[in-house]
């Protein structure tokens, strides 16, 4: 089992390694994912792959380790995207990735199951992050009506289906060339195409303001490009953009919630307090993140195509 095992970054609750010998990366998974959770993870990233998506081709087959469900996929060369680099982070790159959102979500129409088993969106079960239980009752307070707020908006496949629900530049991969590759599709859910979109921008703003420095610029020029590029793939409806901001703000709950229990609690760096400060006064107060409360302004950038 230990065939020359390279040990990779495997986020929170994954053990991710590089095989060597035949170039591909094993997954063993959280163990509270079953086989037929993964299995439809792989058959939708296999669908995009099929379908020209640059994302890692995973092998089709599941085994277990230590009752965990493992798989591999195609090792691609590259790097994790450097907001510091250049090459890595500016207007093309930007619409290379709203390309590549676009067309995810295009796919997400046509992508038929005949049995769920991922995560999904239902007013009856809004919780696709399933974290509300274990929130305090202050932030559960403000997670529920962030997602009450969701319950008006009509389910359609223009606005809903299959997402990554996890996209941003630390799940994307850039070679030489400038091209993107999509990996790590773990957290896929049934979901609003809004949270693919604010995942992504909170992830960018973030590490830009931190990497950086604080532009004021930044996101205008971000979702402009973002946007351009998404539209070249697939209609944007105005619900979506509605709906970015709660999403911003659930995404702040989740973050925070996952530092919480992830984060030494008892020896926290300074940044590690301040972000935690922060998200616990933004969601308190509900502040907008990055001071946007109406991305259509962005929208209204671009060129129709």
């Amino acid at each position: 089992m230990e065939e020359n095992r390279i040990r990779l970054s495997g986020g929170f609750h994954n053990d991710v390694f590089y095989i060597e010998k035949n170039s591909k990366v094993l997954r063993i998974s959280d163990i509270r994912k079953t086989k037929r959770i993964v299995m439809q993870e792989l058959e939708w990233t296999n669908f995009l792959y099929e379908h020209g998506v640059p994302v890692a081709k995973p092998e089709m087959t599941l085994d277990t380790e230590d009752d965990r469900v493992s798989t591999s996929f195609d090792y691609i060369k590259g790097d994790k995207i450097d907001v510091t680099n250049q090459f890595h982070w500016n207007a093309e790159i930007f619409e290379q990735m709203g390309r590549i959102l676009g067309r995810m979500h295009a796919l997400s129409k046509e992508f038929k199951v005949d049995e769920i088993n991922r995560a999904v969106w239902t007013i009856e079960n809004p919780d696709v992050f399933g974290i509300r239980e274990s929130l305090s009752p202050w932030i559960r307070e403000n997670y529920d009506k962030l997602m009450q707020s969701l319950f008006p908006f009509e389910i359609s496949s223009d606005t809903f289906g299959m997402i990554h629900n996890d996209f941003h530049q630390g799940n994307l991969i850039i070679n030489n060339e400038g091209i993107i590759t999509t990996i790590d599709f773990d957290e896929c859910s049934f979901n609003w195409f809004a949270q693919d979109f604010a995942a992504l921008f909170y992830h960018a703003y973030w590490q830009n303001n931190s990497y950086n420095g604080y532009e004021d610029t930044f996101p205008q020029m971000f979702m402009s490009h973002l946007f351009a590029g998404y539209r070249e793939e697939n209609l944007i409806h105005d619900d979506m953009i509605k709906q970015i901001p709660i999403f911003l703000k659930l995404r702040e709950i989740f973050l925070y919630k996952l530092f919480i229990e992830n984060w030494n609690m008892n020896s926290l760096e300074e940044w590690q307090k301040y972000t935690l400060h922060e998200l616990e006064n933004n969601i308190k107060n509900a502040i907008p993140y990055a001071g946007i409360s109406d991305f259509s302004i962005f929208l209204k950038m671009t060129t129709n195509k």
